[in-house]
């Protein structure tokens, strides 16, 4: 195969997966949205794994040091774009979190942290013990 068939291949798998995604986002879940240069990036390099893997090359071929090119940059973008998706994973709920947190935090006051636990002095604690 080719290096441009190969790049077209590449483009119409990853263009197939987004679409997938975007249709499943749209059906199913919106969180599905954020994920779909993630989905698209890791077909196109299970796509190109599978070429530098399992097709062989002519001898005299520069077709499998750009296919290796093309690779290191599709895992290099897709896992900029697996960060990306992540960080706004985490910001969306640390958002979540801070409501909860401070939810919780006006719940538990001081008064009722003393109440539940109860502080004495050993002095008073050896004198119940002992009679």
């Amino acid at each position: 195969m080719s290096f441009k068939i190969g790049i077209l291949v590449c483009l119409f798998l990853m263009v197939f997966m987004a679409c997938i995604t975007y249709y499943l986002g749209k059906k199913v879940s919106h969180s599905l949205m954020k994920y779909i240069p993630v989905f698209a990036f890791a077909s196109g390099i299970i796509f190109y794994y599978i070429k530098l893997n399992f097709i062989s090359y002519e001898p005299s071929s520069f077709d499998g040091i750009y296919d290796m090119i093309v690779f290191i940059i599709l895992i290099i973008v897709g896992s900029i774009a697996f960060l990306e998706t992540v960080i706004i994973d985490i910001v969306e709920n640390s958002k979540l979190f801070g409501k909860s947190y401070m939810a919780i935090r006006k719940a538990i006051k001081l008064e009722n942290v003393k109440k539940v636990f109860k502080v004495r002095m050993p002095s008073s604690f050896l004198k119940k013990t002992r009679g």
